[in-house]
């Protein structure tokens, strides 16, 4: 891939890229039945990318290719554009297997020319026959966006076929409608003769072109160990490519249902920017999440996970899941870890995200998402969950006021491993000194004397630019979002037995007179309440 071209750089910008995964196949990469004989061809047209097109059904991506999902929408239009205008596009690289053309470089550069012909930015008919219910309010609203961009600065496939035979008035239309007839993507061919050598070349073109981040190539390596499965299922909602298709039609069911269920326990109600509600999700931005989703089911059932970001040594594969059997485990333990963190479970803590996972500006902070939950995992598996609960209000208050630690300990330690342990740490040692009676002032004069926080001495002294004059555009997201966390989250709505902030995604209603006792359902005799302390600490 020529990285000097506009489109060719893939943005890992979450919630602003389009979700172009469904307009090429999925197939497995090892059911290659031969080359088929004769000579290749050399050129893709727009017209064999229709649907009706004869090369279209042909095209499959690989099992282990990464999502193409990385392009944002006005990489989208560049692409189309750079076509219209007969710039140099890098030639897409296939890899021919029997009657199947599996696209070994330049997905995102064929799918963004399908999803032109189509229609079909996320949201049309393949991507609806892919993800069905799966289709997020994000998702949605980005196709809508590329689509409007494209349409005003472009126009549809379907306006320039009605234009063909016609006299244009338009310069440029005329020489676009002309361009969609002669023009064409250049094919480069891999000769390999076997599945494992075509895979080894994707792996080579691709960390050549546009590096993979080690989590995500890991993801790519170990397509079928059960991490790997669970992880897309999750992340998807237990739609979109089945990658546990091959499991018996009930493990399959199982795990679907599962996938279904965690991920909304993540990523319901859908995240917004600037953030305006208390309401948020408790892992933020669902859509293109998959590393993230990847590392939780680590997490949650003691896989190791990279020590850093740019780690160059990775832990070993979990062997391959024959019948789905490890891969329901796997699930169950994160479904029975984010129990403990935030929902309706009557063990439930209910941890309010905007507390423990977001930044002061409204950000989602992925690091200490999964340090929260083996933060609440760690009071649950030493039996601490009471003592927390005594200390939580105040533990609370020390974190709002302190965001920063986060930050500064992923800042000196890495986004990996060695930060995420430290912040548990971190958190445990606040909740120690709070259950030693400490105040704010001595619990930061206490955490700085130990060498392993001695970082956080960082947070006295203001950072460079950090009185920013204000924008002569107007509030950004990040300023409204800062100042409703800060008004909101200083008077929210409390539990009535620990006194912390309630979240809405895991709170349940107490009878202030018990049912048995003669109490009523009238509203004023209920209270909303944390579920443990619900029924683990007030019953």
């Amino acid at each position: 891939m020529n990285n000097h071209t506009p489109f060719a750089l893939e943005s890992r910008m979450a919630g602003v890229t389009v979700n172009l995964d469904a307009l090429i196949p999925r197939e497995d990469f090892e059911s290659d039945g031969g080359t088929a004989g004769g000579r290749l061809r050399d050129t893709i047209s727009l017209s064999d990318l229709e649907e009706s097109g004869f090369f279209h059904p042909l095209l499959r991506k690989p099992d282990f290719q990464r999502e193409t999902t990385h392009w944002k929408p006005e990489v989208v239009r560049d692409l189309v554009k750079a076509y219209l205008d007969g710039h140099l596009i890098p030639a897409v690289i296939l890899w021919q297997s029997g009657d199947r053309c599996f696209v070994i470089d330049g997905a995102h550069r064929l799918s963004a020319l399908i999803a032109w012909t189509r229609d079909d930015y996320g949201d049309g008919e393949a991507s609806n026959a892919k993800f069905g219910r799966g289709l997020s309010q994000e998702q949605r609203r980005v196709a809508d966006r590329t689509r409007s961009l494209i349409r005003k600065e472009i126009g549809s496939y379907a306006e320039f076929k009605g234009l063909r035979g016609q006299d244009i008035a338009d310069p440029q239309k005329a020489r676009w409608v002309k361009r969609i007839g002669a023009g064409a993507v250049e094919i480069q061919w891999v000769t390999a003769t076997t599945s494992q050598a075509a895979e080894d070349s994707f792996f080579k073109i691709n960390q050549a072109a546009q590096p993979i981040d080690p989590t995500e190539r890991r993801i790519l390596q170990t397509r079928r160990s059960p991490n790997s499965v669970a992880a897309r299922c999750i992340a998807r909602g237990g739609r979109g490519h089945k990658y546990w298709g091959e499991f018996e039609p009930q493990i399959q069911e199982s795990i679907e249902a599962l996938g279904d269920e965690i991920s909304k326990i993540l990523y319901e109600p859908p995240h917004k920017q600037p953030i305006t509600s208390t309401d948020v999700p408790i892992a933020g931005q669902g859509y293109n999440a998959l590393p993230f989703v990847f590392e939780l089911v680590s997490i949650c059932n003691g896989i190791p996970i990279p020590t850093s970001a740019t780690a160059k040594k990775l832990p070993p594969p979990l062997p391959e899941d024959l019948d789905g059997s490890e891969t329901l485990t796997l699930m169950r333990s994160v479904r029975k870890s984010l129990g403990i963190l935030s929902t309706n479970d009557s063990g439930s803590l209910g941890l309010h995200p905007l507390i423990y996972c977001y930044s002061s500006t409204g950000s989602f902070q992925a690091n200490a998402f999964l340090a929260t939950l083996r933060f609440a995992e760690r009071l649950d598996e030493r039996k601490k969950k009471k003592e927390f609960t005594s200390v939580r209000k105040d533990m609370e208050l020390f974190l709002l006021l302190n965001r920063k630690f986060v930050s500064l300990t992923v800042n000196r330690l890495g986004a990996g491993a060695r930060s995420l342990e430290r912040i548990v740490d971190l958190y445990w040692e606040v909740f120690q000194l709070c259950l030693a009676g400490k105040r704010a002032e001595e619990i930061l004069s206490e955490l700085i004397k130990k060498s392993e926080f001695s970082h956080l001495r960082q947070f006295e002294v203001p950072s460079p630019g950090a009185e920013n004059a204000p924008s002569k555009n107007g509030a950004s997201a990040s300023s409204k979002s800062a100042s409703f966390i800060q008004k909101a989250m200083t008077t929210p709505l409390r539990c009535p037995e620990c006194g912390a902030a309630l979240h809405a995604n895991s709170m349940t209603f107490d009878h202030r007179q018990r049912r048995a006792d003669g109490g009523s359902n009238r509203s004023d005799n209920l209270d909303p309440m944390h579920p443990f302390c619900n029924s683990g600490v007030k019953a």
